[in-house]
């Protein structure tokens, strides 16, 4: 089977199961992403240019909790996004123990070109159901999330 193969009518028990169901949205995602938007930008790198481009400029471990990552997968995006020279890190006039981060013109271009190609794709992706769907789909995984953010 395919990573994009459909499964709406497969027998398998595992169809049943909320859990392979989301791994294989997932996975449909991602693939959507690789192919249309970029192999070289992940939805994770875009996570946290969108994290810094909402608050302006923000420290790594706000840049983590705003994203939902951990602090050292956190550290490792920002330091391959400051190496593709996409954000800028400067000590904190505050607290010189901490860096604030910043988009550069680069990294603002960048993030631009693909919130615009994102928000397409997204479309497409949850297009295949009607918009009251849709919404209840978001509703639902928000509840999800939020009962297990929690416990």
């Amino acid at each position: 089977m395919s990573a994009i193969e459909p499964v709406a009518d497969d027998p398998s028990p595992m169809t049943r199961r909320p859990g392979y169901l989301i791994r294989r949205v997932h996975q449909i995602h991602d693939a959507m992403w690789a192919a249309r938007i970029s192999q070289d930008t992940t939805p994770t790198q875009f996570a946290v240019l969108s994290v810094i481009a909402h608050l302006g400029s923000c420290d790594q471990t706000t840049v983590a909790r705003e994203a939902s990552l951990d602090t050292s997968t956190a550290g490792a995006v920002v330091f391959r996004l400051i190496e593709r020279g996409w954000i800028r890190a400067q000590s904190s006039p505050v607290d010189r123990r901490r860096n604030v981060l910043q988009l550069t013109e680069e990294g603002e271009r960048n993030y631009l070109r693909i919130a615009e190609e994102a928000a397409a794709l997204t479309d497409d992706f949850v297009g295949a159901l009607p918009a009251n769907d849709r919404e209840q789909l978001t509703a639902l995984l928000r509840r999800l999330i939020a009962a297990h953010e929690r416990s």
